[in-house]
């Protein structure tokens, strides 16, 4: 099925499977469900297009060596809380802790059958899922989860990384309400986030507002959290 006959609002799992063989599979048995599939078979543009995509479920299936796909997983966990399900070719308690130590959701030990690998999709697309995206438009700002972008007044386009959506996204979904920045940490990273992590995407997301659309101080600073202004 192709991707383009699907609803926009399908679920989106990004697959990274380096095997000709499986990776074609896995493609398939995830389309034929009407979810939308992005695969693809290169870690080196994996990462690249993670920065272009929004995905609802990240699937981590590679021949690497053990440092290198834990390098993955933190690299995919920094970029937003997507649920991250990592496929292991051996049952190796220590690899499988640490994967979780850095933020995986669940560990698949190999061989998996088809039937359990789709059951294993849909439960975890349907989790994360639950609360899809919706567009948010103020007088001074249109949020478009489609594109992942936001206009201003100016009406230019200003693309966002994956975490500078999330948390304008979620400050804009209750303008004026002041977000403790615990909440929003929780909210946008889970348990990978930090202060430190939220202060830095705030300054890149207000840079962004400020040249691109020429739109400053919505975003304002509290003692304890971030609030959307919007007047």
């Amino acid at each position: 099925m192709n991707n383009l006959l699907l609803p926009q609002n399908s679920p989106r799992v990004f697959i990274i499977c380096d095997q000709d063989a499986t990776a074609p599979i896995w493609g398939h048995i995830i389309r034929d469900k009407g979810l939308i599939a992005i695969l693809e078979t290169s870690v080196e543009r994996a990462m690249q297009r993670s920065i272009e995509e929004i995905p609802d479920l990240i699937v981590i299936d590679v021949n690497a060596p053990h440092p290198q796909r834990m390098e993955l997983c933190k690299k995919f966990r920094a970029l937003g809380p997507s649920p991250i399900l990592l496929f292991l070719p051996v049952n190796h308690e220590q690899e499988i802790l640490e994967a979780y130590q850095i933020g995986v959701d669940e560990c698949v030990v190999k061989p998996i059958s088809p039937a359990i690998f789709l059951a294993k999709i849909l439960a975890w697309s349907r989790r994360s899922w639950s609360e899809p995206m919706k567009p948010r438009q103020t007088d001074r700002l249109k949020l478009d989860p489609s594109h992942r972008s936001a206009v201003g007044a100016n009406k230019q386009e200003i693309k966002l990384t994956n975490l500078e959506f999330r948390l304008l996204h979620l400050l804009m979904s209750r303008p004026g309400y002041v977000f403790p920045a615990e909440e929003i940490i929780e909210t946008v990273w889970g348990a990978e986030g930090d202060v430190a992590l939220l202060k830095n995407v705030v300054y890149r997301l207000r840079k962004k507002l400020e040249e691109e659309a020429s739109e400053a101080h919505l975003i304002k600073t509290w003692p304890r959290g971030y609030s959307f202004v919007d007047d």
